[in-house]
C-alpha cells in the first residue's frame, strides 16, 4: 500500500503557519511533544512514547564466540522492525527505506560512540564473549522515529542486566537470578538522537510530527533546498556523536549550529528522565512490587470493558405473549382500508375524457361527445 502523500494546498498551509511562528499543535518552535516511558516485567523492556509515537524494545543476550579483530570484546546488535501495526504503508517482513535509515543510524549512534564498554561483555578471551541484542519494534508512526527509538534504545540498555557466570575450569555457569544478581551494563555516556525539521531556510521545528516531517521532505524532493531533516546525536556532556545533514541543513551552517546549542539543552533534559525513571523502577523492584506493561493501561483505555459502561437489561417474555400480539396485528391489519394512490385507474363513463387541471385549484373539466352548441 502506497504512502498517502499530502496535497499542495495541505503543504502551502502548514508552511504559512509555521512562517507565522504557530504549529498545528499548539506548540512552540524549541517545545518537545510529552515523553512517557514504561518498562516491562523483564530487565531490558520498555516502551517510550512521544506524543503519539510508540516504540517497543528488548534487549536479550546469548554467549557466542568474539571476532577475530576484536577478541575480548562483546558484541552489540541493533535491529529495526516495522509492520502495519505503525502504519498502513508498510508490510510485513519487507524492510523499507526507512528501517534501513533508523538502522545506520542507531548504530552509528552507539556503536559508533563506544558508548557502551564491550570489554566488559567479555568471558573468556578469544572464546565466549556476551552478545546483546536490541529489538526496537515500531508500534506507531506519528512522526520522529528516529527520537523516540533512540530514547528506547538508551532505556533498555541502561535497564538491562545480564545474568552473572563462574568460571570452572573450561566450563562456564551462568547462573540464574535467583542464585546471584545480575549484573547491570556499563555505559560510559548516554546519547540521544534529536530531530529538528527545517522550514524556509531559517526555521528549526524540534520534535516534528509525521505532516511537518511529510512537507519537510517533500520540499527537499522537490528540488529545492527550502527544507529537510537534520538528526542530532549528542550525549549529556554535550559532546556530538551523531550528525545527519539533509536538504537546507547542507547549505547553510548557521542552522546547524543553532540547532546543536538547541539539542544540547534537550539531551540533558532526555538523559535526566530516563535516569530517574531507571532509579524509580529499582526501587520498586528491590520492594518486590510487579511490574509489567498493563501499569499503563489506565481506566480510559478500559471504559468499555467495565461493568457499569456494560448494563444490559432483558426483558421477561413467553411465547403465548408473542403469539398474541402478532394475532392482534393481523386482525388490526384486515381493518385497515388501504390508501388512495394516485396511480389508481378512475373508471370514467364512455366518451367523456376527465382532465385534472395542473395550476391552482384542483377541477374537473367535462368533454361531452354530443353536438357542439353555437
Amino acid at each position: 500500500m502506497r504512502e498517502v502523500s499530502l496535497s499542495n494546498c495541505e503543504k502551502d498551509f502548514l508552511q504559512k503557519v509555521v512562517t507565522e511562528g504557530r504549529r498545528l499543535d499548539g506548540r512552540n518552535y524549541n517545545e518537545s511533544r510529552k515523553l512517557d516511558i514504561s518498562f516491562g516485567s523483564e530487565y531490558g523492556s520498555c516502551i517510550v512514547s512521544l506524543g503519539e509515537t510508540k516504540v517497543l524494545a528488548q534487549v536479550s543476550c546469548e554467549v557466542v564466540q568474539p571476532k577475530q579483530i576484536r577478541p575480548n570484546e562483546g558484541i552489540l546488535y541493533i535491529n529495526v522492525e516495522i509492520s502495519p501495526m505503525a502504519a498502513p504503508q508498510f508490510e510485513i517482513n519487507r524492510p523499507t527505506d526507512l528501517t534501513v535509515y533508523l538502522n545506520r543510524l542507531l548504530e552509528k549512534c552507539y556503536k559508533d560512540s563506544k558508548c557502551i564498554d564491550l570489554e566488559s561483555l567479555c568471558i573468556v578471551v578469544e572464546e565466549k564473549v556476551w552478545s546483546l541484542r536490541v529489538d526496537i519494534k515500531i508500534l506507531n508512526h506519528a512522526g520522529n522515529l528516529i527520537e523516540c527509538a533512540s530514547i528506547a534504545t538508551l532505556t533498555s540498555l541502561a535497564h538491562f542486566k545480564r545474568p552473572d557466570v563462574t568460571r570452572s575450569g573450561d566450563k562456564v555457569i551462568i547462573h540464574t537470578l535467583a542464585e546471584k544478581d545480575p549484573i547491570p551494563t556499563v555505559l560510559y555516556h548516554y546519547p540521544v538522537c534529536l530531530t529538528f525539521a527545517i522550514f524556509g531556510n531559517d526555521i528549526l521545528l524540534l520534535d516534528p510530527n509525521f505532516i511537518e516531517e511529510s512537507v519537510c521532505t517533500s520540499s527537499t524532493e522537490e528540488g529545492g533546498n527550502r527544507g529537510g531533516i537534520l538528526v542530532v546525536g549528542m550525549n549529556q556532556y554535550k559532546e556530538l556523536c551523531l550528525l545527519n545533514l539533509t536538504g537546507a541543513a547542507i547549505y547553510n551552517s548557521n542552522i546547524v549550529h543553532k540547532a546543536l546549542l538547541s539539542a544540547s539543552e534537550r539531551c540533558k533534559e532526555v538523559v535526566d528522565i530516563v535516569k530517574k525513571i531507571i532509579f524509580e523502577d529499582d526501587n520498586l523492584r528491590q520492594k518486590r512490587i510487579k511490574k509489567n506493561f498493563s501499569n499503563i493501561i489506565t481506566t480510559d483505555h478500559i471504559l468499555s470493558l467495565t461493568k457499569r459502561d456494560l448494563s444490559i437489561c432483558l426483558k421477561n417474555y413467553s411465547v403465548d405473549d408473542i403469539k398474541n400480539q402478532e394475532d392482534e396485528e393481523m386482525e388490526n391489519d384486515e381493518d385497515v382500508k388501504p390508501e388512495p394512490s394516485k396511480y389508481d385507474v378512475v373508471p370514467s363513463l364512455p366518451q367523456t375524457a376527465e382532465i385534472v387541471a395542473q395550476q391552482g385549484a384542483s377541477s374537473w373539466i367535462d368533454i361531452s361527445s354530443g353536438s357542439d352548441e353555437d
